[in-house]
């Protein structure tokens, strides 16, 4: 899994690239064919504006917020991204055992 980080306006620190590979670790839990996912951070009149993309094998999932605080943010980016990571992964496996 590669993580790639873009700044616009916006000087992307050590702190914030942990406090964001602490949270994508439960994709992999999720989801084990994720091979890459771009993060796209912009600061913009006090507002943080993050994207989040993260591209599987045939499956691409996207997510962005704004918020002022930065962590609030990427917090609720990656749960959204977590729930769709989910939904695809409760589609593929079979409820219907014999």
């Amino acid at each position: 899994m590669v993580i790639s980080y873009t700044g616009k306006n916006i000087e992307i620190t050590d702190e914030m690239k942990d406090y964001f590979e602490k949270r994508c670790k439960k994709f992999k839990f999720y989801y084990d064919h994720i091979i890459n996912i771009a993060v796209v951070m912009e600061k913009q009149r006090g507002q943080f504006n993050i994207e989040i993309k993260v591209s599987a094998n045939d499956d691409k999932y996207f997510a962005k917020n704004s918020n002022s605080n930065w962590r609030e943010c990427i917090d609720i980016v990656t749960d959204k991204i977590e729930k769709e990571i989910k939904k695809k992964r409760d589609k593929l496996t079979d409820h219907y055992k014999e």
